[in-house]
Order: C-alpha cells, then structure tokens, then sequence
C-alpha cells in the first residue's frame, strides 16, 4: 500500500559559512576551506600533500554575515 505523504516546503537556510579557495602549490588543484581565521595546514584531495594557509580577517566574515543576516537576505528579495 502506498502512502500518501503532503509534498515538503522548502526550507530557508538557518545559517551560512564563507569558504575560500586556496590553490594547491603542488597540483594546483582547488582546495576549499571554511572561512580559516588562523593559520592552519590544508590537505589537497588530489595529491594528498599538505601546505600552510593563511587566514582571513575574522572581522570581514563577520561583516558579511551581519549583512546577509546569517543568510536569511539571500533568499528573501524584500529583506532589505
């Protein structure tokens, strides 16, 4: 017997991240990172080879969070 199920809303986000792109300097393949704030070891998915990041002001993600409300003006034409 087949169930009868009511079709799902969609869902808005609850909240958002920044990531960043950091080009392996091994294979040069494009390796994404949440929003680093300290210096921290990448790992490429390709090659598998470790390298230092640098970190991004945590004061410019934070910026764009309080913009976007945690992501909630993405999606919402009339939030501002």
């Amino acid at each position: 017997m087949s169930e009868s199920r009511k079709p799902l809303s969609p869902v808005k986000p609850s909240g958002m991240e920044i990531i960043f792109m950091f080009p392996c300097p091994f294979c040069g393949r494009e390796v994404p990172y949440i929003a680093p704030t300290q210096p921290a070891m990448a790992t490429c998915d390709a090659c598998r080879r470790n390298f230092p990041i640098v970190p991004v002001d945590e004061k410019i993600i934070r910026f764009y969070k309080t913009m976007l409300e945690n992501g909630k003006a993405a999606v919402d034409p009339d939030f501002f």
